[in-house]
């Protein structure tokens, strides 16, 4: 999600990657000083209850909250084929559901465009219909297929579409419907210093199903953070030897464009690992260790599937695409034209005309060593932490959004439990200012993608540095 604001151990440790422990529930001890912070303010199940009752009933109710977050998974999943249905080009030859395509010659007749919009979704849904009934080996439609049969959904028969269909309209407005809500929380918070904004949309997600949407731009704020932390002397050369990534997404259909003209990919753990090695920061002699945290078995699986490929020395192409629509600053043309020269090669990219008027794209194939690097572990940052381990760097964009203060509290107690002291963690949120959580921000990375231009909205994001206590 750029914009503004821009999570198994697998069956066994293949290539080189370090192995790590499995994780763990958070005990009452380790978040009791955060829960009597909040008291007051804690869910109903445990606000009510009596400091020793509370300690009862804390390994039940953290269970139950581990389960809680993972279900919002799903609700994630149906999100992105809502958006891909509005957005996607390879089921159809419609254009996308975007104002852009249905406002000519409206002259501001709000009634025609709505009336032009629903015709435009129904005649995608239409076409999106065709393509789940005979899905073929098309790892989107198969995805999107096999979701809607988890909600009792089928397609034998002109009935059981009938079903689909009402179903995905009804996902439709219940998206636009939450979008309106956000919109309204945004522009509630539209006025003063970006800072303050900032702050106040850190949590701007806590009711959303949880997304494993990314993007690629806003690996360039990694990279800006990471380059001052250097010429601070925060991060020293060759010293960041072992990095955890917490969800570090899947890319399945851009919320702007809808990008689906190639294989689902993800996109941080490469971006990071080719940001480290450009600034020098990765030890001479050998990649870092990068350890992907995740509770999507979606991501799990795509993980676990290219490190058996990587084993087998086959590679992993990133596709990397560049709206047309946004006023790019030339630095972030830079970074998409060298993005991964240090971990693999210039691929060819295939011919096609689907989204040739919408971006620039380029693609690079990654050697099968850099792969071998990555391992993945499911670990619910908010509810697990992981013992044993001390990481150079954490790092953390478009996740904490999703949750809400006791929850961003509990998760920064477990990064930090992960952390080598003195080390850092970066993400784009606001922490809860609480004493009881000891990882601390240090400063904050502004970056701007974007100059504005004709009236387009200025696309920038915070990166903010929070350091691990010494010992």
């Amino acid at each position: 999600m750029v914009g503004v604001l821009l999570l198994v151990v697998t069956g066994g440790v293949l290539g080189v990657a370090s192995a790590v422990a499995p994780a763990r529930f958070v005990r009452f001890v380790e978040a009791r000083p955060i829960l009597t912070e909040l008291t007051g303010t804690l869910p109903p199940e445990l606000g009510t209850l009596t400091p020793p009752r509370m300690e009862q009933a804390w390994p039940g109710w953290i269970e139950r909250h581990d389960r809680d977050v993972r279900a919002r998974l799903e609700q994630g999943d149906e999100d992105t084929i809502v958006n891909w249905l509005l957005f996607g080009t390879s089921f159809t030859a419609k254009p996308r559901a975007t104002l852009g395509a249905v406002e000519s010659g409206a002259a501001g007749d709000r009634e025609l465009v709505l009336r032009r919009t629903i015709e435009l979704v129904s005649a995608r849904l239409e076409d999106l219909l065709k393509a789940l009934a005979a899905p073929g080996t098309d790892e989107r439609r198969v995805f999107a297929r096999a979701l809607l049969q988890r909600r009792g959904l089928r397609f034998a028969t002109a009935a059981d579409l009938d079903a689909v269909r009402e179903y995905l309209r009804a996902a439709v407005v219940r998206v636009a419907s939450e979008q309106e809500r956000i919109d309204q929380e945004l522009e509630a918070t539209s006025s003063g210093d970006p800072n303050s904004q900032f702050v106040k949309r850190s949590r701007l997600f806590r009711t959303r199903g949880l997304s494993l949407d990314t993007s690629l731009v806003s690996n360039y704020s990694i990279e800006r953070a990471l380059a001052a932390m250097k010429a601070r002397g925060l991060l020293m050369p060759g010293a960041v030897r072992h990095v955890a990534i917490i969800g570090p997404g899947l890319d399945f259909a851009d919320k702007d464009v809808g990008f689906d003209i190639y294989p689902q990919q993800t996109l941080q753990p490469f971006a990071v690992l080719d940001s480290l090695k450009r600034l020098r920061l990765a030890p001479s002699s050998t990649d870092p260790d990068i350890v992907l945290l995740d509770i999507s078995p979606r991501i799990i699986d795509h993980v676990t599937q290219a490190r058996g490929r990587a084993a087998k020395d086959i590679g992993y192409t990133l596709n990397l695409l560049l709206p047309k629509s946004a006023p790019w600053l030339p630095e972030v043309r830079s970074y998409w034209q060298t993005f991964g020269d240090q971990i693999g090669a210039t691929a060819r990219v295939p011919t096609t005309t689907a989204t040739a008027d919408l971006a620039e794209r380029r693609a690079v194939r990654v050697r099968p060593s850099a792969v071998q690097r990555m391992s993945v572990l499911n670990v619910n940052i908010v509810t697990e932490r992981l013992d044993g381990q001390a990481f150079d760097l954490v790092i953390a964009t478009n996740v904490f959004i999703y949750y809400d203060v006791l929850e961003q509290a509990l998760a920064l107690s477990n990064v930090e439990a992960m952390l080598r002291p003195g080390s850092f963690l970066l993400a784009n949120f606001s922490a809860p200012i609480l004493t009881s959580v000891t990882i601390r921000p240090v400063d904050t990375t502004t970056t701007r993608y974007t100059s504005p231009r004709n009236g387009t909205e200025d696309i920038f994001d915070f990166i903010v540095w929070y350091k691990a206590r010494g010992n």
